[in-house]
C-alpha cells in the first residue's frame, strides 16, 4: 500500500475510533482478528481497514450515485424520495466491501491449515512415539514440512516458545489466531495433555482421527450442497440457452407461416 494512501486511512481510521467510542474500538478489535486470520495481508492493521471502510463508506455514494444519474434507464433511483435509502444502501455496503477480501483471505487460509493438520498431526505422532520430546518432535515436523500457512503458525510458536514464553500461552495464542474449529480441538487437548502429565502419543493419535471423520463429513456436505448450488447458474444460464436453441425454430416458422398467409 502507498505511504501517503496508509496515512490517510490510517488517519482516519483514528477519526473514526474518536467518533464512534466503544462500538469503533470493539469494531477494531474484530478487524485485527480477521486480518490475523488472514495472515496479515500487507502490515495492514485493524485502524488501516477501518480508514479503508469509512473512505469507501464515504466515495460509494458519490460516486454511484453520480453514475445512476447520468445513466438515464437508473436515473429514477436518484430521485425523488427513494434516493435516500439508495444513498443509506451504498453507504452500507461501501463500509463492508473493504472486508469481503479479507475474509475470503481467511477462509482459504483456514481451509488450507485444515487440510494439512491431519497429516501433520501423523508425523508429530510418529516422531512422538520414536522417543523424541514433544517440542523435539514438532521441530522435526516443521522442518520437515511443505511451505503453507500452517508452516508459518508453528514457526511463530516456536519463537515466541524460544523468546521464554511459556508453551501453553503460545499453543493458545496459535489457535486465537487461526480460529479454526479443528485447531482449537488440538491445542485444547495438548494443554489438558501438558496439565495433566499423561502421554501426548495418544492424543495426538485420537485427535488426527477425530480430524479426519471431520473432513470427510465436509467433504460429504460438500457434495450434497452441489446439486443446490448448481441450480441457479441452470436456472439462470444453461436453461435458457437451450429453451432458445429448442423454441426459436418453431417460433421462426410461426412468423413465417404468418407473414405467408397474410
Amino acid at each position: 500500500m502507498n505511504a501517503t494512501f496508509k496515512e490517510l486511512f490510517h488517519s482516519l481510521g483514528e477519526k473514526g475510533l474518536q467518533w464512534g467510542g466503544g462500538f469503533a474500538e470493539k469494531h477494531v478489535k474484530d478487524l485485527n482478528a480477521r486480518l490475523i486470520a488472514a495472515g496479515e495481508p500487507g502490515d495492514m492493521k485493524g485502524i488501516d481497514l477501518f480508514g479503508i471502510q469509512i473512505f469507501c463508506a464515504l466515495v460509494f455514494p458519490v460516486f454511484w450515485g453520480f453514475v445512476f444519474y447520468e445513466v438515464s434507464w437508473v436515473s429514477f433511483l436518484v430521485e425523488g424520495p427513494k434516493q435516500v435509502l439508495v444513498y443509506m444502501g451504498l453507504l452500507f455496503f461501501g463500509f463492508y466491501v473493504p472486508t469481503m477480501n479479507v475474509g475470503e483471505r481467511a477462509k482459504a487460509r483456514q481451509k488450507s491449515i485444515a487440510l494439512q493438520l491431519p497429516n501433520t498431526l501423523d508425523l508429530l505422532t510418529i516422531s512422538v512415539e520414536a522417543g523424541l520430546d514433544f517440542m523435539s518432535a514438532m521441530r522435526r515436523v516443521v522442518e520437515k514440512h511443505p511451505d503453507g500457512p500452517l508452516k508459518e503458525e508453528l514457526e511463530r510458536f516456536f519463537k515466541q516458545t524460544e523468546l521464554g514464553r511459556p508453551r501453553r500461552e503460545s499453543l493458545r495464542e496459535m489457535a486465537n489466531r487461526v480460529q479454526l474449529s479443528d485447531l482449537n480441538a488440538v491445542v485444547s487437548a495438548l494443554i489438558q495433555a501438558d496439565r495433566l502429565g499423561v502421554s501426548i502419543g495418544p492424543i495426538l493419535t485420537t485427535q488426527s482421527n477425530m480430524l479426519r471423520i471431520r473432513r470427510a463429513q465436509r467433504a460429504e456436505k460438500a457434495a450434497g450442497e452441489a446439486p443446490v448450488k448448481m441450480l441457479a447458474p441452470l436456472m439462470i444460464c444453461i436453461l435458457p440457452s437451450v429453451f432458445i436453441m429448442v423454441l426459436a425454430p418453431v417460433i421462426i416458422q410461426m412468423i413465417d407461416n404468418l407473414h405467408h398467409s397474410q
